[in-house]
C-alpha cells in the first residue's frame, strides 16, 4: 500500500508549488476555499476539511483520521535535492517519479522498522553528510516535509499554534525512541517568515517565543533556544535545536 501524498494549504490557491516536485499529490483545504484551489490546480485531487478545522495543527489531526499513513510536504517546496554528489554535479532532482519513489521507499523502510515518524534530513550541506551513515534515529523531522504512519503515539497537541515539527518529534522520540531520517536527501522551503497565506497571519516572533519556551517546560534541556545575530534581512529573532540524550 501506498503513502498518501497530501499538501495542507490555505489561501495559496494560486501558488502551491510543490506540485512541480512529486506526482499525483494531494491537496488539502478548508471548504470555503475548495472551488477556488479547483479552479486554479484543476490537474490535482482537491479533498476539503470542514471550516471549524482552524489552523495547520488541527489540520494534521484532521487529515490523519482521514487518510491515514501519509506523507505531509508544505505547499512552498521548491527543490528536493540530492546530498551524496560528485564535485560538479547538480544536486536538484527534477524527475517527479524519483521524488515519489524516495518517499514511497521512506515510507516502507520505516513500515519495515516499526517507526512511526520519518522524513529528510535538515541539513542541506553535502559535504556534511557522512556517507558511513546514510540514516539517522537521533534526529528530529523537518515541519516542511514528513511521514507519519497511524498509531497511538502520533497526534498533535492543538493547544500549540506553531513549533508543531518540534513538538511531534520529542513526544515520539520520548514515547517510541526512535525517528527515521534518510540524511542523503532534502525538501529546500521558501522563508516562511516572508511568505503570505499558510500560518502568516500568526507567524510572529512573540508567538514563536510563546510555543518554544512551552516545548523547553515539557521537554528541559532537549530544547536549546538562542537569538539569532540581528539582520536587516532577517525576521526570525531566535533559533531552536533539539539534542535528544536517548
Amino acid at each position: 500500500m501506498n503513502c498518501k501524498i497530501v499538501i495542507p494549504s490555505h489561501k495559496r490557491h494560486d501558488n502551491v508549488i510543490t506540485t512541480k516536485l512529486v506526482n499525483n499529490p494531494i491537496i488539502c483545504v478548508e471548504q470555503s476555499q475548495y472551488e477556488i484551489y479547483r479552479e486554479y490546480n484543476p490537474d490535482y485531487e482537491i479533498v476539503a476539511h470542514p471550516d471549524n478545522i482552524v489552523g495547520l495543527i488541527p489540520k494534521r489531526n484532521w487529515m490523519l483520521d482521514h487518510f491515514g499513513d501519509m506523507f505531509m510536504m508544505d505547499d512552498d517546496l521548491m527543490y528536493f535535492n540530492k546530498l551524496y554528489i560528485e564535485l560538479g554535479e547538480v544536486s536538484r532532482i527534477k524527475n517527479k517519479e524519483l521524488v515519489n519513489l524516495k518517499i514511497q521507499q521512506l515510507y516502507e523502510l520505516a513500515k519495515l522498522t516499526g517507526i512511526n515518524l520519518f522524513g529528510f534530513t535538515k541539513n542541506p550541506r553535502p559535504e556534511q553528510l557522512n556517507v558511513f551513515k546514510p540514516y539517522s534515529l537521533s534526529h528530529s523531522i523537518t515541519g516542511c516535509a514528513y511521514g507519519v504512519i497511524k498509531s497511538e503515539n502520533i497526534k498533535w497537541d492543538e493547544s500549540f499554534k506553531l513549533k508543531e515539527d518540534y513538538l511531534i518529534s520529542c513526544y515520539v522520540k520520548y514515547t517510541e525512541r526512535k525517528i527515521l531520517i534518510d540524511r542523503k536527501y532534502n525538501f529546500a522551503q521558501k522563508d516562511t517568515f516572508k511568505s503570505s497565506g499558510g500560518l502568516a497571519h500568526i507567524r510572529n516572533n512573540d508567538e514563536e517565543l510563546r510555543n518554544i519556551l512551552r516545548l523547553k517546560k515539557y521537554f528541559g534541556n532537549v530544547i536549546s533556544l538562542k537569538k539569532t545575530r540581528k539582520s536587516a534581512s532577517l525576521k526570525k529573532e531566535y533559533d531552536v535545536t533539539i539534542k535528544f540524550p536517548y
